[in-house]
């Protein structure tokens, strides 16, 4: 019996009526992708192929050699396929949060348990699925995501979603979901999040001095250290929204001290835009949505990504012995995890450039 046929009945078997039309659009979608997949190594060697895009696919196939050889992550039949989805984000996801509260709603799938989103293939589904949590009075956060992995029911492609990113980009997102598929935590989102973005950073740094190239480490880790600040602020301020919403009992004086704060960190992020060349761009973050979802979505994938640096940090950025203590820590219960992994974070004063390159 061909995998996607066992997938597809572990999904809809079981299920509520409810909850099947999610999950035929979600089979329907993966079929899409399935299906029209190229060999990449017959792209490569076609003349009549655009240049950049065989150019292209020569690196995801070198990035594989290396992360097997380098990285401790066997891709197995990932990434030796291509397909077009003609159109710019493979999935879009829902994230959910109760009014007065940045912990993420979950959802119970089927083999990996509880996870704080919902995939959708079509932008229009996703967006009606938010209105319908917005309906229920919750916070929501969409998002277009260009790659996700299926943990080894398939083989995942490349996808012109992510294609023409540049060069440690690319490295950034296949050695990102290279991780998941090395370890996966059921029913933990933050930990597998948090474990696969640290990997990856450490991954492209790896790459890209084994390519000699000082300049891409330099400029890559320079905006890596950036993003790593913002990513790191919107965390502390779930966080300190969190204790807001803690210390406070009535609904009326929570509603009121959520609309100052999420005004007060707009302002913050504004008077960052003008202080700071590097960070110009909050000021387009200041004009989005702030909600329990946004800041809940953030957290959930850089969280634990500072504790992580300084497990690899610990490990003596030896890869090999880095993986078998995040695979030690994979088979703790989740609040074994949780307390070990904030103990790291209050270990790591560190400055994350310093992390990356030692």
């Amino acid at each position: 019996m061909k995998p996607w046929i066992l997938w597809v009945g572990s999904i809809l078997f079981g299920t509520g009526c409810q909850t099947i039309t999610y999950y035929t659009q979600a089979a329907r979608g993966q079929l899409e992708i399935i299906s029209g997949q190229e060999e990449i190594f017959d792209l490569i060697n076609d003349p009549t192929k655009p240049e950049k895009i065989r150019q292209q696919l020569k690196l995801v196939s070198n990035l594989r050699e290396f992360a097997k050889a380098n990285l401790g992550v066997d891709p197995k039949d990932n990434y030796r396929r291509y397909r077009d989805l003609n159109r710019k984000y493979v999935l879009w996801v829902v994230y959910a949060a109760p009014k007065f509260s940045t912990e993420l709603k979950s959802w119970w799938y089927p083999i990996v348990g509880n996870m704080t989103y919902r995939g959708f293939f079509n932008e229009t589904d996703a967006r009606s699925f938010a209105s319908k949590m917005q309906g229920k009075d919750l916070d929501v956060h969409i998002g277009g995501t260009p790659a996700y992995s299926t943990l080894g029911w398939f083989d995942d492609p490349v996808l012109n979603t992510f294609i023409n990113y540049r060069e440690e980009d690319l490295a950034d997102l296949i050695f990102h979901e290279l991780a998941h598929h090395h370890l996966f935590v059921k029913g933990d989102t933050t930990f597998n999040e948090s474990f696969a973005t640290a990997f990856a950073q450490i991954g492209v740094t790896e790459w890209a001095k084994a390519k000699q190239n000082p300049r891409a480490l330099e400029d890559y880790l320079t905006r890596r250290q950036t993003k790593h600040m913002v990513n790191q602020l919107y965390v502390q301020k779930k966080i300190e929204l969190k204790a807001i919403y803690e210390s406070l009992e009535t609904e009326e004086e929570k509603r009121e001290a959520k609309k100052q704060f999420i005004a007060g960190f707009r302002q913050q992020l504004n008077d960052m835009s003008l202080s700071d060349p590097r960070l110009s761009k909050l000021a387009i973050l200041a004009k989005r949505p702030i909600n329990n979802a946004v800041l809940g979505a953030r957290a959930a994938y850089h969280q634990y990504v500072p504790a992580f640096h300084q497990l690899y940090g610990e490990s003596n950025q030896d890869m090999h012995i880095f993986l078998n203590k995040v695979q030690a820590i994979s088979k703790l219960n989740k609040l074994e995890r949780n307390t070990l992994l904030d103990k790291y974070i209050r270990q790591n004063e560190m400055p994350v450039k310093k992390l990356l390159t030692n």
